[in-house]
């Protein structure tokens, strides 16, 4: 990190402080003006006089800045994204505002005012992200005049040269100067290059570079305290994910299919259960209607359950509203050898998918009741029911059918990393418009670059398309 990024990481501590501060005493503030008194006259303040308030405001901004240093927020290039940065911040100050919620619950002492801490959660926000957009448009201001520019040599040759090399001339605000390209790097242009112009970072594009010059690269970048960066061979880029062990003294590198591994399984199933049991909880009145519209419309069963395939191919049976009419519905349950020849017509001439998935829009077996739950998704809601039973999780790859598969690929066997989902990243991207290769790549990026906070991040799409997107099928 130059000195540059170094001062503007340790400036933003207190700019989120006293953003933090000024959104607390604005919403002391408010709640104390005219108008709000003469709608709901305040009977905390002698409780808690604004002396004592600001005290406790100046508490709570500490503990976020030390939530946002774990987040991650004060160790940061100029080229994060800004969605990225907002949703650590929407993170850290919501961590915080619900301790101070834990702290009211426990204590008698604390202030009762729901308005300020709804009001200081708000502006929070607000101010924290405009204070860190403008701390962020002085940088690319700076840097497009050459201040904090991280001087490059790129080393090798090959479309991956020459790319990033066009890209960092036109995009100034990447913060990259470049001042050498070299096919075949030699120690003695290395030093001289150095010496005239100075090298902050040295990127090696070419993956098939002899081992000789592998080592004498990083012996020089060792050397000056260089940023060494490289683009992986095929293999790396598969290991992407990998930890050091040690064995009685011999060192090893264990790949890691997915982040999962570990601790993050467990974080993960802790949010597929409360998110279940709130969901169940929440969505109850939902069932019922549902339950008694699809029951007027006709006989059958209110839910639809099928086998389908989750976590290293072990079969399990999910839950959805029935959507079809009985006698059309497959699996054992059901329609028996008709459904499933009926079936096997549709797909021979109306597939709408590409690959072993079968999707088709206007599809004859499915009643009135199932096109309106289609449309709004109501009818996955049932899963809920498999994430409770930690046989599906809230976010992951799409749950599969036995029949499908038989018709994967071999690298499509990493979709059974870990547990389907409700939602995921392929449904979030184009949902039942994806062509399956796509859909598949999609879901295995997932895998391979899973945290928490992608999927909150992909809930909050799932949410947002639930009201404005209609082409479920």
């Amino acid at each position: 990190m130059k000195r540059s990024e170094l001062f503007f990481a340790a400036i933003l501590v207190p700019i989120d402080w006293a953003a933090i501060m000024l959104a607390g005493a604005g919403a002391y503030f408010l709640r104390m003006s005219e108008f709000i008194q003469e709608v709901r006259p305040a009977v905390f303040v002698l409780d808690l006089p604004l002396q004592e308030y600001m005290q406790l405001t100046a508490v709570v901004a500490a503990v976020v800045v030390v939530i946002f240093a774990v987040h991650g927020l004060y160790a940061i290039r100029v080229t994060h994204r800004l969605y990225d940065e907002f949703m650590k911040i929407f993170s850290g100050i919501s961590i915080g505002v619900m301790g101070v919620i834990g702290a009211i619950f426990l204590s008698a002492e604390l202030f009762q005012s729901r308005f300020i801490l709804l009001a200081a959660y708000v502006l929070a926000i607000v101010l924290v992200s405009a204070g860190r957009w403008g701390v962020r448009e002085i940088q690319l201001w700076l840097l497009t005049h050459g201040f904090g520019v991280y001087r490059v040599a790129l080393v090798g040759n090959g479309r991956f040269a020459a790319y990033l090399a066009g890209k960092f001339e036109k995009k100034s605000a990447l913060g990259y100067q470049v001042v050498a390209m070299i096919e075949k790097p030699s120690r003695q242009w290395l030093e001289e290059v150095y010496k005239e112009k100075g090298i902050d970072e040295m990127i090696k594009t070419d993956p098939t570079l002899p081992e000789s010059d592998n080592l004498m690269l990083l012996e020089f970048c060792d050397k000056y305290k260089i940023d060494y960066k490289y683009i992986p061979d095929l293999y790396e880029t598969y290991a992407s994910h990998i930890r050091f062990r040690q064995i009685e003294g011999v060192p090893l590198m264990e790949l890691m299919r997915t982040p999962l591994d570990g601790w993050g399984r467990v974080a993960k199933r802790i949010m597929d259960l409360i998110g279940a049991i709130m969901g169940l909880v929440l969505l109850s009145p939902v069932f019922l209607v549902t339950a008694l519209l699809i029951k007027l419309e006709g006989n059958g069963p209110v839910f639809y359950r099928q086998n389908r395939v989750g976590r290293n191919q072990a079969e399990f049976e999910i839950f959805k509203f029935r959507t079809m009419w009985s006698r059309y519905c497959t699996g054992k349950r059901y329609g028996g050898e008709q459904a499933e020849k009926y079936e096997a017509e549709l797909r021979a001439g109306h597939n709408e998918r590409s690959g072993p998935l079968f999707k088709m829009k206007n599809d004859p077996r499915i009643t009135k009741v199932g096109r309106v739950l289609r449309k709004s998704r109501i009818d996955e809601l049932p899963q809920l029911i498999n994430v409770l039973k930690g046989e599906m999780s809230l976010v992951g790859p799409r749950p599969h059918l036995p029949k499908e598969i038989e018709k994967y690929e071999k690298w499509h066997n990493k979709l059974f990393t870990i547990k389907p989902g409700m939602t995921g990243m392929a449904q979030v991207n184009g949902n039942a418009g994806l062509p399956f290769e796509q859909e598949a790549k999609l879901d295995i990026g997932y895998i391979e670059d899973w945290s928490l906070k992608l999927d909150i991040l992909l809930l909050f799409k799932t949410v947002r398309i639930l009201f404005t997107d209609r082409n479920a099928v």
